[in-house]
């Protein structure tokens, strides 16, 4: 393989970062589900903002040499048949994205998980634990990724003496990078993926989806 190649030093934030920190561009206001945005008061949903993070890191990471989506069937219905799903492959080249970042992981846990190294896996091994809200744990997770790289505030709040509580809080210096940031090349990104790769396209969503459903943690009342 290869010798990892450094991204532009300028280049602090990675495609995921940038959809969390232009939701607005990348997810709607619904009526249910919302999470509010760090740079404005304003509040888009959070599966739609979490769906766009994800599939920008794994495309980002596809563009950048590091890794390929590819296409290969699986047995499915207790072997009986093939399916298509959607897999993670190393490629030749590595780039060195910022620490801590989802777009750096992904490598990692192609690696790991080898021959089960399908997008859901990845995002469900990722995500680490089960939780009522897997979209937001998504969003939580790049904000951590942010915030060890000093790049969010971080503060906890203990709550009735047991709970923690995290907030996150966007620093003038990092909104600063984010509005000098292309944010149109990510767009362009999943525009460019969801037009001309309509089957890579589908599957990612489907895998997506797939990670947070195995994720949802069942309440009593499902039983």
């Amino acid at each position: 393989m290869a010798n990892p190649k450094p991204l532009d030093p300028s280049f602090a934030l990675t495609p995921s970062e940038l959809v969390l920190l232009s939701g607005e561009q990348f997810a709607n206001k619904v009526l249910a589900g919302n999470t509010k945005l760090l740079h404005s008061e304003a509040s888009v949903s959070v599966s739609q903002l979490g769906q766009a993070m994800l599939a920008a890191a794994f495309l980002a990471n596809e563009k950048s040499g590091t890794t390929k989506l590819e296409i290969h069937q699986k047995k499915a219905l207790l072997g009986l048949r093939k399916v298509n799903s959607l897999f993670v492959v190393p490629a030749n080249a590595a780039v060195v994205w910022p620490e801590y970042s989802f777009e750096n992981q992904i490598y990692a846990l192609t690696e790991k998980l080898r021959d089960k190294n399908e997008v859901s896996r990845i995002v469900y091994t990722w995500i680490g634990e089960d939780s009522g809200s897997p979209w937001n744990a998504v969003i939580h997770e790049v904000k951590e990724g942010l915030s060890k790289r000093g790049l969010l505030d971080r503060t906890e709040e203990k709550k009735l003496k047991v709970f923690t509580s995290v907030k996150h809080e966007l620093p003038a210096d990092t909104l600063t990078l984010a509005d000098q940031a292309r944010v149109d090349a990510v767009k362009q990104l999943l525009t460019n993926c969801q037009g001309s790769r309509k089957e890579i396209w589908g599957l990612l969503m489907k895998q997506l989806k797939k990670a947070i459903s195995d994720r949802t943690e069942q309440s009593d009342s499902d039983f």
